[in-house]
């Protein structure tokens, strides 16, 4: 899993290297050369949907994302630890209908393309979905293991 992490954090330092590259190259082009190259603005989008998504699959690793921790904190500690596991369970029936959600509308949108790059596909943006829900399950699911032997695995 640590070189799964690892990979997936390149992933993302390279994905936003590359969205500076291409908003830094059309401002040169159009501001400094007079150049419209208008391919690098809808690129440098695909690569920020990628970006986003998968910044929000690292969120999810690291417990960063935004939360609404006002019951947690009126029930007490001790609810906690049975309410924990509990909405992890709905999160990740959430974060599951969302990727079998993102399936057809890759599928639907595949066949057509990017309007000034006619070789790279408008499902490459909606696949970010698709890949960032399947991250996001298996880092929903990791907790829930553990939540599983915690509870369980003290009862034998």
């Amino acid at each position: 899993m640590a070189l799964f992490n690892r990979t997936l954090d390149i992933i993302a330092a390279l994905l936003f290297a590359a969205a500076l590259v291409l908003v830094n190259l059309q401002i040169v082009c159009r501001f400094v050369l007079s150049v419209s190259v208008p391919w690098t603005e809808e690129v440098s989008r695909l690569v920020f949907i990628w970006l986003a998504f998968l910044g929000a699959s690292i969120g999810v690793r690291e417990g960063s994302l935004i939360v609404i921790d006002t019951l947690p904190e009126i029930v007490g500690r001790r609810w906690q630890t049975v309410m924990a596991p509990l909405i992890r369970l709905v999160s990740l029936a959430i974060i599951l209908f969302m990727f079998a959600a993102s399936i057809p509308l890759v599928q639907s949108v595949w066949p057509t393309t990017l309007a000034t790059v006619d070789w790279i596909s408008n499902g490459w943006a909606y696949l970010a979905f698709t890949a960032s829900f399947a991250i996001m399950v298996l880092y929903s699911a990791a907790p829930l293991v553990s939540d599983a032997k915690r509870l369980f695995g003290g009862a034998r």
